[in-house]
């Protein structure tokens, strides 16, 4: 099996880290293999925010999946209306399993091929960091959670532009007891060769 192909079997999605963070070095590379993915039209509209902030990743992942959990594919305009006090239950946990790295992923609102460069990236840098031994997940966006008024806060002061929404994430760190067995994906349909 050549090296690419392996480095994708090895792959696993990291559902639990340890605190420890990826040296500068790492880090970088993985962001750069990053902004080689293919993109549509090579437009490259997409826009990271590589954050190792504890505190914000855990409110943004506290966020998402409260959204997510109670605003499924809401209609639009549709307001976001929840407690801080239901943000801070314990019932809510981060979507972002506590991965001392975060990597938002935003693009433009009315493009349509977002989605699939974010989704694209996103993997490509969940590639890039099994290939550093650094434990990784793609975490989806079912809901806009930065609809929410203190979301909006953090973007503005990330200096994401108001045209812009999130698409997709890269969760990144050390494994807490190393990568996760391979599943078996036997699962698919077996293709259809056509000659």
């Amino acid at each position: 099996m050549n090296e690419v192909i392996q480095n994708m079997a090895d792959r696993r999605s990291v559902r639990k880290y340890t605190d420890r963070q990826l040296p500068e070095d790492i880090l970088k590379q993985i962001i750069e293999a990053g902004y080689m993915s293919p993109n549509a039209g090579n437009k490259q509209l997409l826009r990271m925010v590589v954050c190792e902030n504890k505190e914000i990743n855990d409110r943004l992942g506290r966020l998402r999946k409260l959204v997510t959990k109670k605003f499924w594919w809401p209609e639009e305009n549709e307001p976001f209306e929840f407690s801080d006090e239901e943000l801070d239950s314990a019932d809510v946990e981060s979507s972002f399993y506590g991965a001392p790295c975060v990597v938002y992923l935003f693009s433009k609102k009315d493009f349509e091929f977002a989605d699939g460069d974010a989704y694209i990236m996103a993997n490509d840098l969940c590639l890039a960091a099994r290939s550093f031994d650094v434990g990784s997940c793609v975490i989806s966006i079912p809901t806009d959670y930065f609809l929410v008024d203190s979301a909006k806060e953090i973007l503005a002061a990330w200096g994401i532009p108001e045209d812009y929404s999130i698409r997709a994430h890269a969760i990144l760190g050390y494994p807490e007891g190393g990568f996760p067995e391979a599943k078996v994906h036997d699962l698919y349909a077996e293709p259809l060769y056509i000659k």
